[in-house]
């Protein structure tokens, strides 16, 4: 027993082509937005480090002595 030929709709003709064109289309898009939220991820580890130093300085965990001493 043999199965019968697969044919589709034209709709679903039509369908698979415009799915096939918009993963083209979208794929460069795909790739900005992975790097703009890339950037948004690196800015936001930046200032939450960046504030985590500014606390820890505040609170006077950071000894900066060895820094400035000066050879006299």
């Amino acid at each position: 027993m043999t199965a019968p030929p697969s044919r589709l709709s034209p709709t679903a003709g039509l369908l698979n082509a415009m799915c096939r064109l918009y993963i083209r289309r979208a794929i460069p898009f795909i790739a900005i937005q992975e790097k703009a939220r890339d950037e948004a991820l690196n800015v936001n580890h930046r200032l939450r480090t960046a504030r985590d130093f500014a606390d820890t300085e505040a609170a006077g965990y950071i000894d900066r002595d060895y820094l400035e001493k000066t050879d006299d």
